[in-house]
Formats: C-alpha cells, sequence, structure tokens
C-alpha cells in the first residue's frame, strides 16, 4: 500500500509539474520549439545551438528541475535539416535522460513561406532513487526491502513528428512528439507494481505573429495548446513587445496554472539569452517561491547565404 501511495503521489506531481501532460515545461518554448516538434529544425538557417535551465517551485521539496541542450543545422541541400536534444529531467524520486534526433524536410511554397515536415526519435532513460524517499516504516522501526536499493534504469523508445509552417511575420505548428505508448514494465514482472503506467501522446498546436508599431516597436503575440488523452487540456497565452529587434519583454499565462514574466536580450547577432519567472495560479502558490528559467542559444557562422530578416521565432 505503501508503495503505491508514494508513486501515486510522484505520478501526481509529475503531471501538474508539466501542465497537465509527461513532458517536461519549457516557459520559454518560443526559443526553444525544437524540443517539441522536429519540423523546426532548420529554421534559422545557420547552426544554433541552445542550453536551458529550469528550477520549478523552489523551495517545495523533490520539485521539478530541467536541463536540455540542444541544436538544429540545415544541411547542404536546402530542402533537409537536422538536430538533436539531451534533455535531464527530474522530480522527486525520479528522474530521465532523454535524447531525441530530428529530421525535417522543408518545401518553398512562396519565396518566404515554408512548409517544413518533421520526424522525431527519441530513447528515454528512466531511473528511481528510492533510497532517498522518507517512508513512514521508517518511524516505526520497520524495514521495507522494496527501498532498500535504486531500480535499474528503464530505456523506452518512441517517435514522433510535426509541421510547421512559417513566413517572415507569423508561424503555426502541430506536433506529437512522442507518438508511441510504451509501457514502464511489462504486466507480471517484480518492478510491475511500483512502475506501472505508460507514456501517452501529446498533441501541440502553436501559433504566433508579428505586428509592426513603428519602426522601433513590435508586438508578437504567441498561443500553445496542449491534449493529453484522460488529462485536461492546457493553453497557454502570451504577448511580446520588441524593441530595436534586440529587446523582448513579455507576459503570459497557462490558462488555470501560472502566469509570468519573461525578458530576452539578443546581444549581438549569435548570442540570445533569456529569464523567465512565473507562479502558479492554483492552490500550488502557497507551497513555494515560484519558477525560474534561464535559457541561452547561440548561432554558430556558416559559409551559407546572408539571411535577410530577422528571425522572431
Amino acid at each position: 500500500m505503501m508503495k503505491k501511495i508514494i508513486y501515486t503521489i510522484a505520478i501526481t506531481l509529475l503531471s501538474v509539474s508539466s501542465w497537465a501532460q509527461q513532458e517536461a515545461m519549457n516557459t520559454q518554448y518560443i526559443m526553444n520549439k525544437l524540443f517539441i516538434n522536429p519540423a523546426y529544425a532548420g529554421y534559422k538557417e545557420q547552426v544554433s545551438v541552445l542550453a536551458m535551465h529550469r528550477s520549478q517551485w523552489i523551495g517545495f521539496k523533490g520539485a521539478p528541475m530541467t536541463q536540455i541542450i540542444s541544436f538544429d543545422m540545415p544541411l547542404k541541400k536546402n530542402e533537409f535539416a537536422m538536430g538533436a536534444t539531451i534533455i535531464h529531467d527530474r522530480i522527486g524520486p525520479t528522474s530521465r535522460l532523454g535524447l531525441s534526433v530530428d529530421f525535417a524536410y522543408r518545401t518553398k511554397l512562396t519565396n518566404r513561406a515554408t512548409l517544413s515536415f518533421g520526424l522525431k526519435g527519441i530513447i528515454d532513460l528512466y531511473q528511481n532513487d528510492l533510497t532517498s524517499l522518507d517512508l513512514i516504516s521508517n518511524y516505526y522501526g520497520d524495514i521495507d526491502p522494496t527501498f532498500m536499493s535504486n531500480t535499474k534504469g528503464l530505456m523506452l523508445p518512441n517517435a514522433g513528428f510535426g509541421v510547421y509552417y512559417y513566413k517572415k511575420d507569423h508561424y503555426i505548428g502541430i506536433s506529437i512528439p512522442k507518438l508511441l505508448r510504451p509501457e514502464l514494465e511489462k504486466k507480471g514482472t517484480t518492478l510491475y507494481d511500483l512502475l506501472d503506467g505508460r507514456s501517452e501522446p501529446t498533441i501541440h498546436l502553436m501559433a504566433g505573429k508579428v505586428w509592426k508599431v513603428n519602426r522601433q516597436i513590435k508586438v508578437q503575440p504567441n498561443f500553445i495548446f496542449r491534449a493529453l488523452p484522460g488529462a485536461p487540456v492546457s493553453l497557454g497565452l502570451y504577448f511580446n513587445v520588441i524593441l530595436m529587434d534586440q529587446f523582448t519583454f513579455g507576459a503570459f499565462s497557462h490558462i488555470g496554472e501560472n502566469a509570468g514574466l519573461l525578458a530576452q536580450w539578443q546581444v549581438d547577432k549569435r548570442l540570445k539569452l533569456g529569464y523567465a519567472v512565473d507562479v502558479p495560479t492554483n492552490m500550488l502558490i502557497r507551497t513555494n517561491l515560484g519558477s525560474h528559467e534561464v535559457i541561452a542559444s547561440y548561432a554558430i557562422a556558416t559559409k551559407r547565404k546572408r539571411i535577410v530578416y530577422p528571425r522572431y521565432f
């Protein structure tokens, strides 16, 4: 019974921390769409490297923490692009190390309108640090042998796809980064009682547009919608202001979940930095000091043709 209670709590926390999804949260997704849509690969027409760290629910013991490193690039034949992502995600006693590889095929619809189709291959390695848990049985001098050692690594392969359409001033994308439904453990195995669950596909729909106010100011609304079978849908609304194509300031809200602010700085043509802070808008606001996220991207110089307009997305 104790084992089921602990893992029920862990799975519940995981779903809350990921906007009722099974995937890690990324507030500044506009700088990191490759994580959820493989068709985004090559969008910047340069070799782009990105690093992100997110600490969620500061002060809450066992709260989620996520690190991401990714890169993407167009290939010699401009129709194709590729990318890869490494993610480390931890919540409570559970950690995940994931590697994904992305390939995209891009076709020009007009001079500045592109439609991209992407495929994603994923391998996730799950670990459970059971010896770190504080058990009720410990207070009564009892020993539960199940929690005397950590579980072996569980390796789950998966695959997904995405579509991404973009022009100079707007984009729209749809993706399912994990399409398969692998089980954590097969029924009848010794670990089935602890790891009874499976990965579920999550649909992502995103869109955004830039409107020019004057030569120095642009506004950029965005939204992201997520749906997972058997869980509440998630809707995130963003409103950003871009100053001189260099500074971005924005506010966002994931309805019924959290709200926050973000700031991004295009330091030069290659380096971009970002920071975001958000707080829960539900009962969790009483338990923590908010979530903080830092992100950096860098475009590596290539011999490819010059990009004639900024890449806002």
